[in-house]
This record gives C-alpha cells, sequence and structure tokens, in this order.
C-alpha cells in the first residue's frame, strides 16, 4: 500500500512513522519551502506517550518530565488547586512530558527519512477506482492508495471535503514564548495562574529553559501594537516569577495567535481520504490535548491500514474508532477555556471557591475519559 500526508507538521511525521512501522509506503508532502516548528513548548500527556513509545519514537520525547506540582493559582499565588504529575503517571502508566516542537519534529525527521518534499502545496485531490491523486499548485501530481489530511486548522484538503468548515474564534488570543530561566527561581509557582479574563502558564523544558503561555479575551484580528507593552499591563502585577519570565523574553521571541477550535465534523473521511489532528478535529490547548489526540490518530490510522486489505473500509474505521474521543476533548476544552477565562467579579470568585472544594484525587480522576484510552 502506498500513502500520500499533507503536511509535515508534528501529525504528518508521526503518521509517517505509523505507516513505515506497518511497511507501508509513505510520502509527505509540505508547502512550507523547509522544515518548521513553529510554536513553543508542547506538553505530551501519558495518552499521547505510550504511543510515541509503542511507535519506538524514543528519540523524539526526550524533553524534561514534569514531576513536580502543577497547581492552578490567583493573580496573587494563592494556590486554587493542585495536581501532582507523578499521580498522573502513576495513574496512566506514562509521565507527563513537556518538550519544545522543534525538537519532537527533528527526531521524527531523523527516524523516518527523506520522505518529505517541501514547497508542495495540495491545489485539489481526485480519486477513482485505482487510487487517490493529489495535484499541486506547482503543475505537478502524485497517486497512492489513500490520502491523508494533515495540514492544520486552516486545511486545505478539508476544504475540499467540506468547504463550510471553519473555525471559530473562542473570544481569547494567546501569547507564548521560550526563554532560558533558572528552574529554581520558580519555586512552587509550576502549572497555571487565573485571573479575570486572562491566564498564565508555567511549564518546564530541559537546558534550563521555560516555556510561558498567556491569554486575555480580547476580539479576534485585533493583535495589540506592542506584545510585551501589553503583557506588562496584562500581568505585569502578578505573582513571581510572571513579571520577571516576561522581561526576560525578548520581543521577537513572543509569538502571538487568536484561539479558536473547529466544531465537530459530520465526516472526516471521504473515499480514500481521511483528515487528521487539527484538520479534522482543532482544539483549544485548554486540556494539552491538541497533539496528544493527533498523535493517537496516527497510531491507529497505522492499525488500521495495516490490518485490513480494503483502504476504504480501513478509513472509515479509523474514523469510528477516533471521532468520539475527539469530539469529546475539543467539547470538554472548550467548556474549560471558558470557566479559565471568566471575567465577572463574582463568578471568578464562585469559581475559585469551587475549585477548593475538590480532592486532588478527584481531579486526577477527571482525566480518565482520555488518558486511560489505550489502543
Amino acid at each position: 500500500m502506498k500513502a500520500i500526508i499533507i503536511g509535515g507538521g508534528v501529525g504528518g511525521l508521526t503518521t509517517a512513522l505509523a505507516l513505515q512501522n506497518n511497511n507501508i509506503d509513505v510520502t509527505v508532502y509540505e508547502q512550507s519551502p523547509t522544515a518548521r516548528a513553529d510554536g513553543a513548548g508542547l506538553a505530551l500527556w501519558p495518552n499521547a506517550v505510550r504511543a510515541l513509545q509503542q511507535l519506538g519514537a524514543h528519540a523524539a520525547i526526550t524533553g524534561s518530565y514534569t514531576g513536580g506540582v502543577g497547581s492552578i493559582h490567583r493573580w496573587d499565588g494563592t494556590t486554587i488547586s493542585a495536581l501532582d504529575a507523578r499521580t498522573i503517571e502513576q495513574r496512566y502508566g506514562a509521565p507527563i512530558i513537556v518538550v519544545h516542537r522543534e525538537e519532537i519534529m527533528r527526531g521524527l525527521l531523523a527516524q523516518i527519512g527523506g520522505v518529505v518534499h517541501y514547497g508542495k502545496r495540495i491545489a485539489s485531490y481526485q480519486q477513482d477506482a485505482d487510487g487517490i491523486h493529489a495535484l499541486f499548485a506547482d503543475g505537478t501530481s502524485a497517486s497512492a492508495d489513500v490520502l491523508i489530511g494533515a495540514d492544520g486548522i486552516r486545511s486545505a484538503v478539508r476544504a475540499q471535503m467540506n468547504a463550510d468548515a471553519q473555525p471559530v474564534y473562542q473570544g481569547y488570543a494567546a501569547w507564548r514564548g521560550v526563554v532560558p530561566f533558572a528552574h529554581a527561581q520558580v519555586g512552587s509557582m509550576w502549572g497555571e495562574t487565573w485571573g479575570r479574563g486572562a491566564r498564565f502558564g508555567i511549564v518546564p523544558l530541559s537546558s534550563e529553559r521555560l516555556y510561558w503561555f498567556a491569554t486575555a479575551n480580547r476580539p479576534a484580528h485585533t493583535p495589540p501594537a506592542n506584545h510585551k507593552a501589553e503583557l506588562r499591563r496584562l500581568f505585569g502585577a502578578w505573582h513571581a516569577p510572571i513579571p520577571a519570565l516576561l522581561e526576560a523574553t525578548p520581543d521577537a521571541a513572543v509569538l502571538y495567535n487568536d484561539i479558536g477550535d473547529l466544531p465537530p465534523l459530520s465526516t472526516w473521511v471521504d473515499g480514500r481520504v481521511a483528515l487528521l489532528g487539527d484538520a479534522a478535529h482543532a482544539t483549544t490547548p485548554n486540556m494539552g490535548q491538541g497533539a496528544c489526540q493527533t498523535i493517537e490518530d496516527a497510531f491507529v490510522l497505522g492499525q488500521v491500514l495495516t490490518r485490513r486489505s480494503d483502504p476504504i473500509q480501513a478509513l472509515k474505521e479509523y474514523q469510528a474508532r477516533r471521532m468520539p474521543l475527539a469530539r469529546q476533548v475539543v467539547l470538554r476544552s472548550r467548556t474549560i477555556g471558558r470557566i479559565g477565562q471568566l471575567e465577572n467579579p463574582l463568578l471568578v470568585a464562585l469559581r475559585d471557591a469551587f475549585m477548593r472544594t475538590i480532592p486532588d484525587q478527584l481531579t486526577a480522576r477527571q482525566f480518565d475519559f482520555v488518558l486511560r484510552k489505550t489502543y
């Protein structure tokens, strides 16, 4: 069997590895002229770590373990809720690992070899009884038995399959950065801090670096003229080390984007074509499951395409196995975001008070629906 993968991000590369492991001939087409790793830190929860381990992708997940306590705090540093990452590892059989996106992509590229073709933007696809044919903007084409659209939230493959499926802005934007910063300076303040209509997260990376992210309610498509000035205005009075982290981050290292997700689709499959990752189920980052669900997609796709001789039936099975859980993650993550971004002072006070009453063990069990799933 031969497969075409559109998109050379984490989803596309993991899919290539999963299919290669099952002796499927793979070619990846990426529209960027060179390998890119836009983004910053990437949290891999136990479900994704288990899948990568089973795929033999150990070299791609050599990030730092978040082995301490990941708490939720108020803006002044008061702890609202605590979750020990060691409890997660014991409960689900794998740790939470945080890597830089560039690191995991470099590891995956080293494993799959030279199967990625850059500067190849898909224009359309056509299919018949003999196979699927990808037509590229440069006038070239490629044929295979299946085509996997792993081309992100603005997927061109999805646009042909369902032109009406568009991302929906969820009312807040995010800033992200990676900066050299001594882990000891963070003390016990790992995790997230919630305020009114704004949040800030601090996550450890390897080599004494930190990944931080911040969110704030604002209209869509309204990036501030000066990101650092806006971040100082929003978070300058919050607990340490948030102000110091912002000051340590060069202006050019601050990333910004609107936060949206994809309303659940009625189908991910069109004959010999299947969507994967953000192209199928783009989610808000509130559960840290965007990349994790993508990696699970890739793992399951490798299984079904190996077990079934008919690729069309294999893709239908892939959809049946993956769609319900991914849909649940999108909706749950959207809800968490709305709770975290509350602005009304009374509702924020009620939120914080309620979260303090939830036992740590119950907090851990809330992840069962997504982290206990095994394939």
